[in-house]
Order: C-alpha cells, then structure tokens, then sequence
C-alpha cells in the first residue's frame, strides 16, 4: 500500500476513534490491524510515520485491554513504546505520545493489584492477604513505568498547559501504582501535590470545564481513603511535616489518629495543633463503626458470621476501634450467644464500611488453650 493510501486509511481510523464512525469491537480490531500493517511497510525511515504507528499499537493496546485481554494489551503497549522512543528524542509531540504510552502500560501491568471498583486488592498487612509474586513484580514494573513517564514530562517545556496537565496526571498516576503496592503515605503525598498542579493549571483556565470539577473530585476521595490507611506516626505526621496534609483534612486526620488509639494530647502534638482544638474535632466529629463476630468449631472449620446484634453498626464519638471491640467483646462474653469454650471466635471493627477483614481498624481473635 502507498504511503497516501495509508494514511488515508489512519484518517479514517480517526473518525472511528473518536465515536464518529460506528464500529463494531470486530470491526475496530480489523481496521487496526489492517492500519497497523499499512503504516509499518513506511516508517522504518521516517520519525513522523514511526510515531503515529506507535500511537496505533497504543489503540491496539487499549482495544485489547478493554474486552479483557491484558496479555495482549501488554504486547501491544510495548510495541508502542519501542516504536515511539526515538521519534520522542526530537519532538516534544511525539514525546507526550511516548508518556502518555508509558502510563497506559503501567495501567495494565498494574490491573491484578485492583478490585472490581478500581480499588486496591491488597492491604498488605504482614498478616493479610497478599499478592502473589508475579502480581507483585508488575506491580513494580507499573510503578517504573509510572517513574519512566514522569522523568519524560519534566523534560518537557514547563510552560506548556499540556505539559504541565501532562505531570500532574502522571503524579496522580504514580499516587495509584504507589496505593497498589500497599503504600498510602507516599500515594497520599502524590495526591496532594496533583491535586495543587491541578488547581494551579485549572484555575488560570478561562472558561474551566466540568471534567477539572470531575477529576479533582475524584483526587478528593482517592486522598481521603489514602489517609484512612495512613498511621499516625511516619504516616500523617510525616505528611503534616511536609505540608501535604490540606487544612480542610485536618479533622479527618485527627479522627484517624483517636481511631488508632492515639492520646488527644499526643495527636495535638504530632499534627502541631492546639490541644483544644483537637478535643473539639474530637467531640463534634463520630465516626461510623462496623463491627463483624465470627465463630467456628475447631481451628481449621470454616468462619460463620453471626447476625445483630453481633454484626452492626453504630456512631461513635472520641474513641478507638479498640475500645469499641473491647466493650463489644465483653458484651459478647456475658451475653447468651457466647459460644462454647471449645469455639473460636473474632470480632473485626471497621471505619465507615465492611471490607476485608486485613483493612479492619482492630481485630481480636479468640482460640481455646
């Protein structure tokens, strides 16, 4: 095929990628073949032609990805990343397609590590469940992607919006990979410092559009859930030393912190706060706890969830989970529900929500000596 010809054939491909022309899933994957095909007879000698085949692969990439074929979505990903490296050393165009290339591949290689709603699998606690090692290693390699991409923005000219919207959303990105692999301080860290790239871009914009409301909406509850997770020590009052803790969370951390167990006194110190001010977050402020018994017979029988009152919810004001599952506990132990002593038993509080039990604020578990 002639060169016109094949990029007649990419004009086309155009329309059907931007929702102009109809496709079927068939359809679509033909015409990128048969495109793919078309642009690789010209570009081994021209930069140009070379890059706008890596952007192909990238739309084979995403085609394959999103009707559940990772494996080939990560094939095609890295042809699109070894199509579009040399084309991204002379122009600053192709070298955006190289980035944005660079964090679809982290987005694939890092999708075991996510549920069904986007959100991390994996606590990693030291005793929850954990990923398994070939999760893990991409999980690693998602976050070098991430990395890879973000050295390849901050080479680029700062005072384009592009560039500037193109780092910011690479250190979104990078919060994400970092929440993966079982690392809330550093994701919230990144949170916050998109979150402010973004307001500083956005609000020079004359006319904002309803996606910057949509996307900073969407950082606010990533980095609320991320400081959730966060301890107190090394965790929020790193964040608060390093001024990536934002006024309107302050509450949300203190409450965080007396969730934990941490004395009021010590989290006015630790969040540099008055010792009056944190007693009154703490006294206007409940939070929701969820509480889950499970019983079983023997050690290795499965676990039965029993049903209210040992399975609710309730709100609560200035104290920790674990003062919570001790009251609960000792309800439990003097109530006609107690099992007998040849019965194992756990009680697991939750903050706001029933989830796995490694994400539980506190747990306790019973065995029989």
């Amino acid at each position: 095929m002639e060169r016109t010809a094949a990029l007649r054939l990419d004009a086309e491909w155009a329309k059907v990628r931007s929702g102009r022309a109809g496709a079927s899933p068939r359809e679509r994957e033909r015409m990128l073949t048969d495109l793919i095909a078309a642009l690789a007879a010209h570009a081994e000698d021209d930069l140009s032609l070379t890059a706008r085949l890596s952007l192909r692969y990238g739309d084979l990439a995403r085609h394959h990805f999103d009707t559940g074929r990772r494996e080939d979505a990560l094939a095609a990903v890295d042809l699109a990343i070894r199509r579009c490296e040399e084309p991204a050393r002379h122009d600053e165009k192709h070298a955006r397609w190289y980035a944005r290339a660079l964090i679809s591949q982290a987005v694939y290689l890092a999708e075991p590590l996510s549920d069904e709603l986007g959100l991390p699998r994996y606590a990693l606690h030291p005793m929850g469940e954990l990923p398994s090692c070939g999760e893990r290693e991409d999980g690693l390699a998602a976050l070098a992607a991430t990395r890879r991409a973000i050295e390849v923005w901050e080479s680029l000219d700062r005072s384009d919006p592009r560039n500037q919207e193109g780092l910011a959303q690479a250190h979104a990105c990078l919060g994400d990979r970092l929440e993966e692999l079982g690392l809330p301080v550093e994701a919230a860290s990144w949170a916050v410092r998109a979150e402010r790239e973004f307001h500083a871009l956005w609000s020079a914009c004359d006319r904002p559009e309803a996606a910057h409301a949509v996307a900073l909406e969407h950082l606010d509850d990533q980095l609320e859930r991320r400081l959730r997770r966060c301890p107190f020590d090394g965790g929020l009052t790193h964040l608060r030393a390093e001024d990536l803790l934002p006024e309107r969370l302050l509450p949300l951390a203190v409450l965080a912190a007396r969730i934990e167990g941490v004395d009021p006194d010590a989290i006015a110190e630790g969040l540099g706060l008055d010792g009056a001010e944190v007693r009154r977050i703490l006294r206007a402020r409940s939070w929701r706890a969820v509480w889950r018994f499970d019983v079983r017979d023997g050690a290795d029988g499965p676990w039965t969830p029993l049903t209210h009152p040992w399975h609710g919810t309730d709100a609560v004001t200035d104290r920790s989970a674990e003062a919570v599952a001790a009251e609960l506990a000792d309800a439990f132990l003097h109530s006609p529900d107690r099992p007998p002593p040849s019965a194992h038993w756990r009680i697991a509080v939750w903050w706001e929500e029933e989830d796995h039990l490694d994400d539980s604020r506190f747990r306790l578990a019973y065995a029989p000596s």
